[in-house]
C-alpha cells in the first residue's frame, strides 16, 4: 500500500501539493482490504475516509471505534466520514490486519487511465517564450489577438468583476495587466485604474495596440485590428475600423481606389490597386 503512509496525515502528499489522480480509489481499495481483515481478526477499530477540508493533504484515513462508527449509522466506511467520536489508536488486531493487507500488494487493483486532453494541440500551437514586453497573444475568432498593457478591448461574453457584477459583451475597456501563463487580461475602464476583473484572453478582440508599441513596431503581419489607407499613408476614416482579415479584405475591394490594408500596428500588410481588377479582366477575356 504505497500510499498508506501519507493518507495517515495532512502533511502527507508533500503537504497536500502532490495527491496523485485516483487518490480516493487508491483509499478505497485500502479500506475494503485493512477493514475484512481486522473484521476476520477481530479488532475494535475500523479505517474510515476522511476528506480534510482548508490547506494540507485532503486525502486522510482515519480510525474510529467500530462501536462509534454504529453508533451514528456509519457502514461505508469508503466515503466521507466526519463524527464527533475520538479518533481511535490501532488495537493489535488492527496492527495486524494493516500488516498483512500490506503484503497483499492491493495498489494492483487501481488502474489509472493517463489521456491527453482535447485542447494541447491548441495550446501547442500557440505557445512560445515570453519575453519582457511581449504581448499576450490568443487566437480568437481564429485571428491572433496582440493584447498590451495600455491597450483597448472590446469583450465577446460578459466577464465577472471582482464585486461578483457583469460585464456585458460589447463593452470596451482598458488592459492594465496581462498574465500570459493563465491567458488572463486586467481590465479597466480607463488607464490608470486598478483592474476591476480578469478576463480570459479568448473572451475579448482589440480595439487598440498602445501608440507607443505601434510607433516601435515593424511587425507587417495579418494582425487585427485594420484599416484602410491610400497610398499617400493617409487613413481612409470613412471605411472604419475592421477587426476581421476578411471583412478588412472585402472593404478593400469596395473602395474602387488604390488602399493599402494596414495592420493593428500601423504598418501595410498588403495593397490593392484598380490595375489589379483590370488584369483580373483581361485574363477573363
Amino acid at each position: 500500500m504505497r500510499f498508506w503512509e501519507d493518507m495517515q496525515t495532512k502533511y502527507g502528499f508533500n503537504d497536500g501539493g502532490a495527491v496523485p489522480d485516483g487518490a480516493e480509489v487508491y483509499r478505497t481499495v485500502y479500506i475494503r482490504g485493512v477493514n475484512k481483515l481486522a473484521e476476520q481478526l477481530g479488532s475494535s477499530v475500523r479505517v474510515v475516509a476522511y476528506d480534510r477540508f482548508g490547506v494540507h493533504n485532503w486525502c486522510l484515513i482515519l480510525m474510529h471505534q467500530l462501536s462509534d462508527l454504529q453508533m451514528h449509522g456509519i457502514e461505508d466506511f469508503t466515503a466521507h466520514t466526519d463524527i464527533s467520536a475520538e479518533i481511535a489508536e490501532p488495537d493489535e488486531a488492527m496492527e495486524e490486519a494493516i500488516r498483512q493487507a500490506d503484503e497483499l500488494e492491493l495498489d494492483r487493483f487501481v488502474e489509472v487511465t493517463v489521456m491527453l486532453g482535447d485542447d494541447f494541440d491548441g495550446f501547442v500551437r500557440q505557445l512560445r517564450p515570453i519575453k519582457e514586453g511581449d504581448p499576450l497573444i490568443a487566437e480568437v475568432n481564429g485571428e491572433a489577438q496582440h493584447f498590451y498593457p495600455g491597450g483597448r478591448v472590446r469583450l465577446l461574453q460578459p466577464v465577472t468583476t471582482f464585486d461578483r457584477s457583469a460585464l456585458p459583451a460589447e463593452s470596451e475597456y482598458t488592459i492594465v495587466w496581462i498574465e500570459h501563463r493563465a491567458w488572463l487580461l486586467g481590465i479597466a475602464p480607463t488607464s490608470g485604474e486598478n483592474p476591476i476583473a480578469f478576463a480570459p484572453a479568448t473572451s475579448a478582440i482589440v480595439l487598440e495596440i498602445p501608440a507607443e508599441i505601434r510607433a516601435e513596431s515593424e511587425d507587417c503581419a495579418a494582425i487585427p485590428p485594420y484599416h484602410l489607407r491610400d497610398m499617400e499613408d493617409e487613413t481612409l476614416d470613412e471605411f472604419g475600423q475592421f477587426y476581421s482579415l476578411p471583412n478588412a479584405l472585402e472593404a478593400m475591394q469596395r473602395a474602387g481606389a488604390d488602399v493599402q490594408l494596414i495592420n493593428g500596428y500601423g504598418n501595410s500588410v498588403l495593397s490593392y490597386t484598380t490595375d489589379d481588377d483590370k488584369a483580373e479582366g483581361d485574363a477573363d477575356a
